[in-house]
């Protein structure tokens, strides 16, 4: 398979217009560029935990870029996309409001059905999809998007539960819905350039209605203790018409959150059986190298590194995706 970004021209043309301005005009006054840039934050951190979903999923590596945002209509979006793809859209249940989605090519269907299925990522065209191709892509998606509830949960500090997936297979442009999506407000629109081992490359476009962003973003700026928690919201969702952001501070504060960090050196699948043996002097033979360190963040491998005489970890590998 080619190693060719199989970024589509319509979608490059999109983000390209707004380069200059990523919100739309129409939009400045429901999300401000410092929200957005909050929001790409938070989108990197969920995408790189689904990121580790996928690669579970696949048994591949899979690196995930860091994401462009803009705010725009969704019906320019939808004609941005090349038929056919498909749309697999979930509802927040509870702890945010609105609803997150994934759009991915017929193409990216088919390969990634094709890895789960024991296979190398070969796939003939013309491209003809089964249910069962499709039943395995959503499932892969809906995993992902349930990886990144976890991680919003975990950020937040508030219960993120989702609804189950609603699945659109998009095949005729010409009779295509370009406002599939349940709202009238324009839309967050994030592009991640992934790449799974060394099979392919492609782009997710992840799409979240402003509601949800904003509540995203008030969640995290409050966890970093630039607001209070009112009343009315403690311990639920954000209400119904969330706090005005007025003169946001820049991401410091953001990046000042405190996260759990652990080294592992590795990790075994063990029975109970081998547990029951563990004794104080009792040696573990391990199959990795013994000086080899895992830096995780909130359970993400970020780095890796190897153990120094003087106790430091010396970082080889840094995970983050580029």
């Amino acid at each position: 398979m080619s190693e060719e970004l199989l970024t589509q021209k319509e979608i490059d043309e999109l983000f390209n217009r707004y380069s200059e301005k990523p919100i739309q005009e129409e939009a400045e006054e429901l999300l401000t560029m410092q929200e957005l840039d909050t929001i790409g934050e938070i989108g990197n951190i969920c995408m790189g935990t689904s990121a580790t979903t996928l690669s579970e999923l696949l048994n591949k590596e899979v690196t995930i870029g860091y994401p462009q945002t803009i705010v725009c209509r969704q019906e320019e979006v939808f004609k941005a996309f090349s038929t056919p793809y498909l749309i697999i859209e979930v509802c927040f249940k509870s702890g945010l409001r609105g609803f997150n989605v994934l759009v991915i090519t017929e193409e990216d269907i088919a390969l990634i059905s094709d890895i789960m299925m024991g296979g190398v990522g070969e796939i003939q065209h013309p491209i003809k999809l089964t249910e069962i191709e499709i039943s395995a892509a959503t499932e892969v998606m809906n995993q992902m998007i349930g990886a990144a509830a976890t991680a919003m949960s975990n950020i937040f500090g508030v219960a993120v539960d989702i609804e189950p997936p609603r699945t659109i297979m998009v095949s005729d442009l010409s009779n295509a819905d370009h406002s599939p999506l349940m709202t009238d407000k324009p839309v967050v629109v994030a592009r991640f350039e992934v790449k799974i081992g060394n099979l392919f490359k492609t782009t997710f476009m992840q799409i979240t209605d402003v509601d949800t962003a904003r509540d995203e973003a008030y969640f995290l700026l409050m966890k970093a203790g630039l607001f209070d928690v009112p009343d009315e919201q403690a311990g639920s969702s954000v209400s119904a018409e969330p706090l005005a952001f007025q003169e946001l501070p820049n991401l410091a504060g953001v990046l000042a959150v405190p996260s759990e960090v652990s080294f592992t050196l590795g990790r075994l699948r063990w029975t109970m059986e081998d547990v029951a043996r563990l004794y104080i002097g009792g040696e573990i033979n391990i199959p990795f190298p013994a000086g080899q360190v895992e830096l995780e963040i909130n359970g993400l491998t970020v780095a890796k590194g190897k153990m120094l005489q003087n106790g430091k970890v010396q970082i080889t590998q840094i995970c983050k995706p580029v």
